[in-house]
């Protein structure tokens, strides 16, 4: 009991920092997309969102998977004191994403342009790309350089460059560009280039300066240990994809941007009300359920996780309630012709919800290895919502996206539930261990 409050103390103070970061985070973020919304109507916003939708999937795809694998690692060399092998596991980590994304933007590039995306304002696009697959690295780099300062317990900072500071910025560069009276889609998306560049650089100055001298270290890492246990979790991303992302694109391709800007706010608005809250607890709690199943605790680890569960559920259930009674005063915000998202925006936070409840089934599969089972659930979810969108959005547009990828966010997270129990013998919502004989004993048993 007394290693469980340890860790207990330590995982309240890194997630309340966490907290702290992503709600700022969200805020501005919200305010930047109402502030779009309000100037650049939601034409331009839905051009917006399929822009950043092309650079979430570039740079998700240069990271190789690396995010969970470099967050174990460092973790692992941090504990032991090896400052050699965390120096190393840095510079050839971002070295891969770098290289990464410096192969994938052309052809990156080429397929955008033929798939003919934003409808009428095509065009405005494709004059973009060269921006947009620009980003790759920067955003790429950032969200790499995230899991190092969670591994070495300074989550906190982590969460400041990547979910604070951009949007922060950005918030900043729109408000200037609206005072001089010249944002529009091009200028937002300047922008939003120069601010993933120089939230990267900022990763690098408080790296060094949490670490001095790291940069001069001489070691080695594995890199292929670090490519084996990152390229199975690398599909997973691919998932993630799927998942997230196909519905901006399947309306891009088949709606006009408008319904794509009322769409996408509606989307950003539940993630921003309830992902950073499962973050901030994953975050802190990741490595923690690394550590106590490297430890066989299985009764602190069903503690922990249930834990999570509740503070979750506890912080985001108001949240929800709101967007599920009072969608069109919440959408509202954005200008009077974004009250079309309500519906949507009804069903994509019922789906947060079942997520939310379920708790974090998906951080406990791959921070206890089982990347694998972790991958086939979500490659096959992902596939449903691919054939899902195409199948819904022709139709029924807006709301065929929300429904179909509400239901297999959803029916993701039961899959991950029911395989924590079958390899883990715990659940997220009883502080009882099971046991495979089919025998039970209370968590806080000796």
């Amino acid at each position: 009991m007394k290693t469980f409050r340890r860790y207990l103390n330590r995982n309240s103070i890194g997630a309340a920092s966490v907290f702290s970061a992503l709600v700022a985070g969200a805020g501005f973020s919200f305010l930047f997309n109402v502030l779009l919304a309000r100037v650049i109507g939601a034409s331009g916003v839905g051009l917006y969102f399929i822009s950043t939708t092309i650079i979430d999937i570039g740079a998700t795809v240069s990271r190789l998977g690396m995010e969970s694998a470099v967050l174990r690692f460092t973790a692992i060399t941090n504990t032991q004191g090896d400052r050699a092998g965390l120096a190393a596991l840095y510079r050839r980590s971002l070295g891969l994403a770098v290289g990464a994304a410096i192969i994938i933007a052309i052809p990156a590039w080429l397929i955008v342009s033929l798939i003919g995306l934003g409808g009428n304002r095509a065009g405005e696009l494709q004059a973009m790309l060269p921006l947009v697959v620009l980003s790759f690295a920067p955003v790429a780099v950032r969200a790499i350089q995230a899991e190092f300062y969670k591994g070495i317990g300074a989550p906190g900072t982590g969460t400041l460059i990547h979910s604070m500071l951009p949007p922060l910025v950005l918030l900043i560069g729109g408000v200037v560009l609206w005072y001089l009276a010249a944002i529009d889609f091009q200028a937002v998306m300047i922008t939003y280039v120069v601010v993933a560049f120089a939230c990267m650089l900022v990763g690098f100055v408080l790296w060094s300066r949490r670490r001095p001298g790291i940069w001069r270290q001489q070691g080695a890492f594995d890199i292929r240990l670090l490519l084996r246990t990152s390229m199975p979790l690398l599909f997973v991303s691919f998932g993630y994809l799927a998942m997230n992302w196909t519905d901006i694109l399947a309306l891009g391709s088949y709606a006009d941007p408008s319904e794509v800007g009322f769409y996408g706010v509606a989307r950003r608005l539940t993630i921003l009300t309830t992902t950073f809250v499962m973050a901030s607890v994953n975050s802190v709690a990741g490595p923690q359920f690394a550590a106590l199943h490297a430890q066989h605790d299985d009764a602190a680890l069903a503690r922990l996780a249930r834990q999570c569960t509740f503070s979750m559920l506890a912080a985001t259930l108001p949240v929800i309630l709101a967007l599920l009674i009072f969608p069109e005063i919440v959408l509202g915000f954005f200008g009077p012709q974004f009250e079309q998202g309500a519906w949507p925006l009804r069903i994509l936070a019922l789906g947060q919800l079942v997520m939310i409840a379920i708790g974090p089934v998906e951080t406990l599969l791959i921070m206890t290895g089982h990347g694998k089972q972790m991958r086939n659930i979500i490659g096959a979810t992902a596939v449903a919502n691919v054939i899902g969108n195409l199948v819904l959005v022709p139709s029924y547009g807006a709301v065929g996206a929300a429904s179909s990828t509400a239901f297999c966010l959803a029916a993701m997270d039961v899959a991950c539930l029911l395989m924590v129990r079958k390899k883990l013998n715990i659940t997220t919502w009883s502080a009882r261990v099971r046991r495979p004989d089919g025998e039970r004993h209370s968590a806080a048993a000796p």
